[in-house]
């Protein structure tokens, strides 16, 4: 390596990292305004779990942080060298710009590599974590998840809504079963009641108590309809321990994105009548104890596969070129960065982020828009995914061209 290019690769390293950790702590506090209230006041979290949900943010952050605080660097160190007139100096060594914008396209070819690296395998577990932090926080303290005009989802098979809450005391609840009969033994469409009561929360079968008072239970036909109210009715709801994994794509790593379609592809192809078959057997004469237990679990493995949807399963085939197109943005910043730093030409560093944060938008919401062609079938997605970074390329190119004899 030349003595220039450790002189530029010196300047770009250290104005890189002081991008990087001045835009992901940005976008950290902006992750935080926005969970702060759902963790501490809604979910009833502890403060120390802001420390925990920080440690997840930062791998989301760095998928924008690094791509941008990289094209900031590129762009204050070029134009600082041309506005002092070193690159004139370089190029009347005989150097020529693309020369000169090695050290900045190697760079740029290592942070893509840990881009990519990030975006495949980091980020989808940190985004994984922090979605489950947020739940844990709430099922950790489930008196706290009882919020005034909240629709409350986190329960097992019933959805409850209250109108106002003021202690322990609930006016206005109203429950309605995600499930026939609600897991409570009782089949109704929903239960109305003027108040009620929070009582204990049993944390070895996790189920919180309520007493509600003047309760209406509201049924579409049958025996029930015209019941009177009940002035005490006693009801015990179960808290899960952790809701199901959410199955979104960038949730996933690639490893996992690989075997969830193969397991949807055998789901699809799978004849579910030999299941029930086989658990049918299974149940009447096993051959091994836990035997219809495992077929049960099969068949509602199988059940949860074959009824993905044809979005999601697009989602999840073309996740993987949305993750490399995106990590390119170092190595297309990399290129395009020099001859704008160069046209540029002033030391003020206000114009360096101004560039910078204008060019990233711009290529950041390109990509963007070509992620909607992922909802359409054969090539297509494959294509336009690209886009953004071959007419980035092209521009580069055509800017070094013209930049040829500036300096």
């Amino acid at each position: 390596m030349k003595t220039i290019d450790r002189y530029i690769l010196k300047q770009l390293i250290s104005v890189t990292f002081l991008g990087v950790l001045s835009l992901t702590m940005l976008l950290l506090l902006g992750q935080l305004f926005k969970q702060l209230h759902e963790l501490l006041v809604e979910s009833g979290a502890p403060p120390s779990i802001v420390f925990d949900f920080i440690v997840q943010v930062i791998p989301f952050s760095l998928t924008f942080s690094v791509p941008w605080g990289f094209l900031t660097a590129v762009l204050l160190v070029y134009g600082r060298l041309a506005a002092d007139n070193e690159l004139t100096s370089m190029r009347m060594a005989g150097l020529s710009l693309w020369r000169l914008s090695a050290p900045a396209i190697g760079m740029g070819l290592v942070l893509s590599g840990l881009c990519y690296y990030i975006n495949i395998e980091v980020a989808p577990k940190g985004k994984n974590a922090m979605s489950e932090l947020v739940v844990q926080a709430a099922m950790d303290n489930p008196r706290n998840l009882l919020n005034s005009s909240q629709s409350l989802t986190k329960l097992d098979k019933v959805q409850l809504y209250i109108e106002h809450r003021s202690g322990d005391e609930l006016k206005g609840l109203h429950v309605y079963p995600l499930e026939s009969g609600g897991g409570m033994g009782t089949d109704f469409d929903a239960i109305h009641a003027e108040s009620a009561t929070i009582g204990e929360f049993d944390f070895k079968t996790r189920e919180l108590s309520l007493t509600l008072k003047n309760a209406r239970i509201e049924r579409a036909d049958g025996p029930l309809t015209d019941m009177p109210a009940i002035g005490v009715l006693p009801l015990r709801v179960h808290i899960p321990l952790k809701n199901k994994r959410k199955f979104k794509a960038n949730r996933f790593t690639n490893a996992e994105i690989a075997v969830a379609l193969d397991k949807i592809e055998l789901a699809q192809q799978q004849d579910s009548s030999k299941i029930d078959k086989y658990g049918l057997i299974a149940t009447v004469k096993p051959t091994f104890p836990c035997a219809d237990k495992l077929w049960a679990d099969v068949r509602k493995e199988m059940n949860y596969y074959a009824g993905i949807s044809k979005k999601q399963k697009r989602e999840f085939e073309t996740e993987g070129i949305q993750r490399a197109s995106f990590a390119c943005a170092c190595f297309v910043f990399s290129l395009i960065g020099v001859p704008l730093a160069i046209t540029a030409r002033r030391k003020d560093t206000s114009t360096g982020f101004a560039i910078g944060i204008m060019v990233a938008a711009l290529y950041f919401m390109a990509l963007v828009f070509c992620e909607l062609s992922r909802k359409s079938d054969g090539i297509t997605p494959y294509i336009v995914l690209w886009i953004p970074n071959v007419i980035t390329i092209g521009f580069a190119i055509w800017q070094h061209q013209k930049a040829k004899f500036r300096g």
